[in-house]
């Protein structure tokens, strides 16, 4: 796998993990679509995670490629098995998106992301991830931004 592939894998996965880690992002993006050029909702969010990013069996071929380091994966391993839960938990469900921002379930593990982006953020080595992380917070997090 070249650099900028694993460059590209690695972007989506740190956009994931702002989704899941941030419970007024996904409102402003499920509920009210309120960015430009940005169209999601919870099933997106499941299949850009588990498909696109073909984490459904683990993070081990992340690991093996470069794309995540073993301590990265320790920071979000609770995150990922507790969405994997959630995800097959609701699968019969068929909650809304606003159910799933309600659900005591959902909030947890949002909760889980928000301490994992915290502590992705605060153990980045690289400093173009760190510098991603903080645009993304304050690109969308400002509530002025469209």
């Amino acid at each position: 796998m070249n650099d900028e592939i694993r460059r590209n894998i690695r972007n989506r996965w740190i956009e994931s993990i702002f989704e899941l880690a941030h419970s007024e992002f996904q409102n402003r993006l499920w509920i009210e679509a309120d960015y430009e050029n940005s169209v999601g909702d919870f099933t997106e969010c499941v299949c850009s995670y588990f498909d696109d990013l073909n984490l459904d069996d683990g993070y081990s071929e992340f690991i093996e490629n470069g794309i995540v380091s073993e301590s990265e994966f320790g920071i979000v391993s609770e995150l990922h098995s507790e969405f994997d839960k959630y995800v097959e938990n609701t699968k019969e469900k068929d909650l809304s998106d606003k159910d799933v921002l309600k659900d005591i379930e959902w909030i947890a593990v949002t909760n889980l992301g928000l301490k994992a982006w915290n502590r992705l953020k605060e153990n980045m080595k690289s400093i173009s991830d760190k510098e991603k992380m903080m645009e993304l917070e304050k690109y969308y997090l400002n509530k002025n931004a469209t």
